[in-house]
């Protein structure tokens, strides 16, 4: 229905190998927030507030417009009916014209937002098994001021365990989803679907305390799935593929794309923060993978994580065979590309494969154009790992970090961190980056420096990259360079965040190092104002 548009230690000394290095496979389908198969309009129906909004949904044909009246209550637990028949159902609000298409809804335009409240801890808005073809664009979904636990507001698809039961055909665009700062709420979508959008959208309070939530999370549908040009709240982790043992036999997640959003965790949830409201809700992550296959993320602002429910990486690749049932679980084809990671404990961390149950391995892994910035232990606890690869058996394959820049703030522990095992990663790449060297630079157990590569990697490149605060180039491999502080690398303003390279700069010129800020500044421009260029 949606406009597809296909597009013991390693003894090497080597730096340079003839690896094989497939680039990452890409989403086969990247899905449209205005599909071209939307048809003519049928009947538009206004529905009133106090009618019965789940008769109306019954009775709708595809081709309908129910429109709900801005700014009023709809109470209950509504579910969208399965219809037979092409095209789409669509529920908005009056008061469209108030919200321009490609710009994300804002809690300041709430009056212009029909109310779905849920008047008990079930979701507000559900799909039942199978049905398809609906468009829900200018809502506000919440639950009751009385409700002091929800366990999450829009719910497609839950625990089938055969496909054809798989809700489909889903696009959410400007709409807010949002708990209360006082109460808990787990989950904002529960996205159990295929062909789903999220777009232009606010999710916001979820949260609890001792427990995971999500903005969204993920792990019984098959995709594909579209999250562009949302601000995304989540406690635990903002967005989670995984997390659960899929009902469906061999399902992985897929096809999914993550593009100009922007994930946030409020100071006020940060004990002994200035800005601390009282409540410690159980932080952990801002993005984690379990269960993904052919995920491109790209032009996000990812912002705060910190010591809490877990050690404050931002960023967390894992594969996860969560319950024990599904050893089909794996992270593969991962492109993370033109990101801004900042405010956070630590950045990157990747596990090979499940180290509780038998899982598939994490291959072909591409991080390009990146910033992470303020990576800064200091202030939000734990070791100031920029990157961290972890393995209990079988490596971690076909995996590229180029044209990255990679900052700590203060004293970060290290840029590299390899697990206990050795042969962590197998077809390494780690060209043209810029990275503060932390305390301990490259470490393991079994080796620092050249001599943990050698030990911890199989075939590997390591060239070109510029390491800040080396103290010189003893015990690295060469064709790289070293610079004693910020300072000498010569940026054009550190304090305002502009870390190109001054054309006085002894380090500019080639393609490296670092990341192109031109590019990364175009590719996030509407990640925190949520205007899509």
């Amino acid at each position: 229905m949606f406009q597809q548009v296909f597009t013991l230690c390693a003894l090497s000394l080597l730096v340079a190998t003839h690896a094989v290095r497939a680039a990452p496979a890409p989403p086969r389908v990247f899905l449209e927030v205005n599909p071209a198969s939307l048809p003519a309009i049928g009947r538009v129906q206004m529905i009133a507030a106090g009618a019965d909004l789940q008769a109306a949904l019954d009775a709708a044909r595809p081709g309908d417009e129910l429109v709900l009246a801005a700014g009023e209550r709809y109470v209950g637990n509504f579910r969208l009916p399965k219809k037979s028949g092409a095209g789409w159902i669509t529920l908005r609000s009056s008061a469209m014209d108030q919200l321009p298409a490609g710009r994300r809804v804002q809690p300041t335009n709430a009056a212009a937002l029909p109310k779905l409240i849920a008047p008990n801890d079930r979701p507000a808005l559900a799909v039942a098994p199978g049905a398809g073809g609906y468009r829900v664009m200018g809502l506000e979904i919440a639950a009751d001021q009385g409700v002091t636990y929800h366990y999450g507001l829009v719910e497609l698809g839950g625990d089938h365990n055969n496909l054809s039961q798989v809700p489909h055909d889903l696009i959410f665009d400007r709409v807010y989803v949002h708990g209360r700062p006082e109460a808990a709420l787990k989950r904002g979508f529960a996205l159990n679907s295929a062909a789903t959008v999220i777009a232009n959208s606010y999710i916001a309070d979820c949260h609890v305390e001792g427990q995971d939530a999500q903005a969204v999370a993920g792990w019984n549908g098959p995709g594909p799935y579209k999250l562009v040009n949302n601000y995304l709240e989540g406690s635990g982790e903002n967005v989670m593929f995984g997390g659960a043992d899929p009902r469906v036999p061999e399902l992985v997640p897929a096809d999914i794309e993550i593009r100009g959003n922007y994930f946030h965790k409020p100071l006020t949830w940060r004990k002994n923060d200035p800005d601390f409201a009282g409540r410690a809700w159980t932080v952990k992550n801002l993005l984690e993978l379990k269960n993904a296959r052919r995920v491109w993320i790209e032009g996000n602002v990812f912002e705060n994580s910190w010591t809490h429910g877990q050690v404050g990486f931002a960023i967390v690749l894992t594969p996860r065979n969560q319950g024990g049932k599904a050893p089909w679980c794996a992270l593969e084809d991962i492109t993370f590309i033109n990101n801004l990671v900042r405010h956070c404990s630590s950045g990157i961390s990747i596990l090979a494969e499940d180290d509780n149950h038998r899982s598939k391995t994490s291959q072909r892994l591409l991080f390009r154009n990146n910033l992470l910035e303020d990576i800064n232990p200091g202030r939000f606890g734990g070791d100031g790992r920029l990157l961290q690869l972890l393995s209990p058996r079988r490596p971690i394959t076909e995996l590229v970090l180029e044209r990255n820049t990679m900052l700590h703030t203060g004293r970060g522990n290290t840029f590299l961190t390899f697990g206990s095992k050795s042969n962590v990663v197998q077809d390494f790449v780690y060209r043209d980056n810029l990275v503060t060297r932390g305390q301990y630079g490259i470490h393991g157990s079994r080796g620092m420096g050249r001599p943990g590569l050698d030990c911890y990697c199989g075939a590997y490149e390591f060239t070109n990259n510029l390491i800040v605060g080396t103290g010189g180039m003893k015990d690295w491999p060469e064709g790289n360079r070293a610079a004693n502080s910020l300072a000498d690398v010569g940026f054009e303003d550190v304090i305002a965040g502009d870390y190109r390279l001054k054309p006085e700069s002894p380090f500019r010129g080639g393609t490296g190092p670092g990341a192109d800020m031109d590019t990364l500044r175009g590719a996030t421009a509407g990640a925190i104002s949520g205007v899509w260029p």
